[in-house]
């Protein structure tokens, strides 16, 4: 009984209905595994709250880094939590993975493309911003802070498969905080920095100017891909337009930062974006979350 009511305590306090400063951010988010509750401002399909699953090491403290993970096709952030928590014990980081559900964020149109068009393919029609689902990074953030007292500056965001793909646009056409890394780790295709394309394949009509430009690509992003990752399984997108892009998601990786590269060049701003390549890593996020955990523990330099 007293384990019953200490979880319906949690998820009260994390669903927002404790504002009180005086409480201890150590008493609202206890240690080891757990979840919690968001409501978010972008509400998605329906206005259901989201979960958001985390492992924080007893050794964890505001000044250490805070993960923020974007899972894949399968919406199973619970396991991408279990899988990185031997990341977060050997490193001390809190591991935050909010779930999209199916239910809320159907589709890729909800997910991987964060609902700014109707659609996915390149007939889509643009959704008026206030429906694009972005703002959620911001409320997630936002609410780590509140519970755990972290800092802005030491979270980095980690995007895996579909993950990335939402994570990518979201640096495109959201508002992604001052955080420390942005990670976008094997997508299977992009909305690549093409003004004569469309999106979702390009930023066509999108209104992307040189001031956007230069300030996304002064942010520290690495391209994370695995030089194995190259099965057109059956859930790998093979429409014309995707295959411009290449053939696997290494190469449609490997294009795609060779693109933001050479639009940072064109247009005359830095480029401190990096591609970094994981040898003998397939699809695969548990080979990939290696590689990203050493290097958020190096605070993103290589």
């Amino acid at each position: 009984m007293r384990k019953i009511l200490s979880t319906i305590f949690l998820i009260l306090i994390c669903g927002g209905t404790v504002a009180s400063g005086n409480v201890s951010a150590d008493v609202i988010l206890p240690n080891g595994a757990g979840s919690f509750v968001i409501q978010e401002s972008a509400t998605g399909a329906n206005e259901d709250p989201m979960p958001v699953f985390y492992y924080r090491p007893t050794a964890w403290t505001a000044d250490r880094p805070v993960v923020l993970i974007f899972h894949g096709v399968r919406r199973n952030a619970d396991k991408y939590r279990d899988d990185w928590i031997k990341y977060a014990e050997q490193y001390n980081m809190l591991i935050i993975c909010p779930e999209f559900s199916k239910s809320k964020y159907p589709g890729v149109r909800y997910y991987n493309i964060g609902n700014v068009a109707d659609s996915d393919d390149a007939s889509a029609m643009l959704q008026p911003k206030e429906k694009w689902i972005f703002p959620v990074v911001k409320d997630i953030i936002a609410k780590v802070k509140n519970l755990t007292g972290a800092k802005e500056e030491n979270f980095t965001l980690y995007g895996h498969s579909a993950g990335a793909q939402f994570l990518h646009r979201c640096l495109f056409f959201g508002d992604i905080p001052k955080v420390r890394n942005i990670i976008i780790a094997e997508a299977g295709w992009y909305t690549m920095p093409n003004s004569d394309v469309e999106f979702p394949y390009g930023v066509k009509n999108m209104y992307i100017g040189k001031k956007n430009m230069a300030e996304i690509f002064s942010r520290s992003v690495f391209v994370m891909l695995g030089d194995e990752d190259v099965n057109r399984s059956e859930v790998f997108r093979k429409t014309s337009l995707a295959d411009m892009q290449g053939k696997t998601r290494f190469a449609r990786g490997s294009n795609f930062f060779t693109g933001a590269k050479e639009t940072a060049e064109n247009i005359g701003v830095p480029f401190r974006w990096q591609l970094l390549t994981v040898r003998g890593a397939g699809h695969n996020d548990s080979e990939i979350a290696k590689e990203a955990a050493k290097l958020i523990n190096d605070g993103g330099n290589k």
